[in-house]
């Protein structure tokens, strides 16, 4: 069994499989909690295939999976290759599947989904972003998917003075305040040189993404920084050029409207499945506008706290990461 605990929430995982357990502790090693907890979340991993759905109409047919409806059970129908079976009465999650790698990923997925809404109801807002610190400055890059956080994130930590607050996903409190997420590294190709190409890295099969390889935080303990909160906030928007010099320049808070709308309060790019969590019925509507505001609160108060700059990066990695050193500098400075 592995109890995490994340601000407050408890969720206990269950699995006969340890080398799943134990990728899952990898994964949120930074949450893990003890026996102690009363968890309110239960999730239930089990390597079978995926028991017989009664007859019943599709409530909704995605992309991915089918979802069906009978009273307090949500069925999400894979296709058959995978069955998540979800009781709202007792918060109970059960995921089947023979496939270790797809179990593992819609165990990986369930725990953010799940996460996700229950940090907002204590006023945590995720970020789709990579944050750093250092020198009690916190700098907080967004960029959209596939935009190079990770590599970026990569020539960064060269530097000994620079903390992880989090690879893709800080934290933001109503107030403005980060808080820190670390979970994994993760790059499409091993790193061959430097301080991570000295820790162990896993291959994460991704069923409808390509693969890519990850590494536990808990290899670089002595990098992350656990206290972001008292730091001042550097927020930066990225945007990727196809050619030509980096820039990185101040600008109003009002320019950064748009990129925090979507990288914080829409949060495209955040590991989620909606319809865990979206039943697509009349108490949607409900949740929803909830949810928007918590997080238009935080994004507006880190937007407040926060010296806003934009930033169009070139393809010269280890020049857009020192553009970046030296913005903190500069800000400890002023």
């Amino acid at each position: 069994m592995l109890y995490l605990t994340f601000h407050d929430h408890n969720i206990l995982v269950k699995c006969k499989e340890s080398t799943l357990l134990q990728k899952l502790k990898d994964e949120f090693h930074f949450f893990i909690g003890t026996s102690d907890s009363s968890s309110e979340i239960t999730i239930e991993l089990e390597i079978e295939a995926p028991p017989k759905i009664p007859s019943l109409v599709a409530h909704k047919i995605l992309d991915n999976s089918i979802i069906y409806r009978l009273g307090e059970l949500q069925y999400l129908d894979y296709f058959g290759e995978a069955l998540t079976i979800t009781n709202s009465d007792n918060n109970l999650f059960k995921i089947y599947s023979l496939n270790l790698d797809r179990l593992f990923e819609l165990a990986f997925l369930t725990i953010h989904s799940v996460l996700g809404q229950k940090l907002e109801t204590k006023g945590f807002c995720r970020i789709h972003a990579a944050a750093i610190s250092m020198n009690q400055i916190n700098a907080i890059i967004m960029l959209p998917s596939k935009g190079g956080k990770s590599t970026l994130l990569k020539e960064l930590i060269t530097n000994e003075k620079v903390k992880i607050i989090s690879d893709d996903m800080p934290l933001c409190s109503l107030t403005g305040e980060i808080y820190p997420f670390p979970s994994k590294l993760s790059f499409e190709q091993i790193p061959v040189s430097g301080p991570l190409s000295k820790i162990e890295w896993r291959e994460f099969k991704r069923h409808s993404y390509p693969k890519k390889w990850t590494a536990s935080l808990s290899s670089l303990k002595d990098k992350i920084d656990e206290s972001p909160m008292r730091n001042q906030n550097i927020l930066i928007a990225g945007f990727r050029l196809s050619n030509g010099e980096s820039i990185l320049s101040p600008v109003n808070k009002f320019l950064m409207l748009k990129p925090i709308l979507e990288h914080m309060v829409i949060g495209l790019g955040l590991p989620q499945i909606i319809e865990l969590f979206l039943n697509f019925d009349w108490r949607d509507y409900i949740k929803l506008p909830f949810h928007f505001a918590i997080r238009s609160i935080s994004a507006f108060n880190l937007i407040r706290k926060s010296r806003c700059y934009y930033f169009y990066m070139g393809q010269d990695i280890q020049k857009n990461s020192q553009l970046i050193l030296e913005l903190i500098r500069d800000n400890q400075n002023s």
